[in-house]
């Protein structure tokens, strides 16, 4: 796998290049930047339960992993972001117009790439991916310092935030590897449970991982008012939710600070590993009825890694 992953990133290298200085450096930088490259990889293992694999798949990978860059770009001027994987933003490096066009530009490619697959319901699912996409930014803007937004508000816009991108890696690859209808359905429920359980545990490491491990500060979603799993437990305690309440764009990092370490010792994050693990589990009994392929155990593995992972 990280031989073919390699080769996506080679093949990304020479996508990411426009003749504009600015833009074409931004995007280096992104890629540059590395990643887990998790949704490639959906798109490979995924592809096992079909019979086709050619370069139509690196095309189907790439773009995807240019929608995730470029969702990040925006994410990174919502929150006025200045470090994203222990290094500055594009929007630091440079400011916030150069990064949203940045962003836009990668968007383009992905639209580029997935026109030369030419698969109609390859296109099809990409551009409703996209436009969910861009909603879930939308919504996650509205729902800043918001404290007393609903559950299923948070699950809605994770979904679409997260989740969704990597539901599409799964039912892309197959899709465009030959798999039957049945086998592309269970691929995109595995996707989308895993993808929730990946934003959870993003959301949980907010609160658990070094600065040094996350490559930017903790507490982040705090600071930018963005309501997580630890939160919606923490906030069940009245108290909790008093204080967490009066957090807006001018508090002070005291407040702030006081609020991480509360959620760090309330039992709450706990409870949020409990509420991953359950996705995990769903996700991996979603592969039970699919052909015992090669790349199935490591499709298991993957999910077990994501729940547990520290970084």
């Amino acid at each position: 796998m990280n031989r073919e992953i390699d080769q996506i990133d080679r093949f990304l290298s020479t996508r990411v290049h426009t003749d504009h200085p600015v833009i074409d450096a931004a995007s280096r930088q992104l890629l540059d930047a590395g990643g887990k490259r998790i949704r490639p990889a959906f798109v490979l293992l995924s592809a096992a339960f079909g019979q086709q694999n050619d370069i139509r798949l690196t095309k189907v990978a790439a773009s995807l992993e240019l929608i995730h860059m470029a969702s990040l770009v925006h994410d990174d001027v919502i929150d006025d972001a200045t470090l994203r994987r222990g290094k500055p933003t594009v929007m630091e490096r440079y400011d916030e117009r150069v990064a949203m066009y940045t962003g836009n530009t990668l968007f383009g490619e992905a639209i580029r790439l997935v026109s030369e697959v030419d698969s109609p319901e390859v296109m099809q699912l990409m551009a409703e991916t996209m436009e969910l996409i861009c909603i879930g930014e939308i919504n996650q803007i509205q729902d800043q310092y918001d404290w007393s937004q609903s559950p299923k508000r948070y699950l809605d816009r994770i979904a679409r935030k997260t989740a969704l991108l990597i539901e599409t890696s799964c039912a892309a690859g197959a899709i465009v590897s030959g798999a039957s209808p049945e086998v592309v359905k269970q691929l995109r429920l595995f996707g989308y449970d895993i993808g929730m359980a990946f934003q959870m545990t993003d959301d949980l490491l907010d609160f658990t991982a070094k600065s040094f491990q996350l490559g930017k500060p903790v507490g982040e979603d705090l600071k930018h008012g963005h309501k997580t799993l630890p939160l919606f437990y923490s906030a069940e305690d009245g108290r909790f939710y008093e204080r967490l309440s009066r957090v807006d764009s001018t508090s002070t990092p005291d407040l702030t600070a006081a609020l991480v370490r509360e959620v760090q010792q309330n039992g709450t994050l706990e409870r949020s590993q409990q509420t991953i693990d359950r996705y995990v589990r769903r996700a991996i009994k979603r592969l039970e009825p699919l052909p015992d392929v090669s790349d199935k155990r490591s499709l298991i593995e993957i999910a077990e890694y994501i729940g547990k992972r520290k970084w």
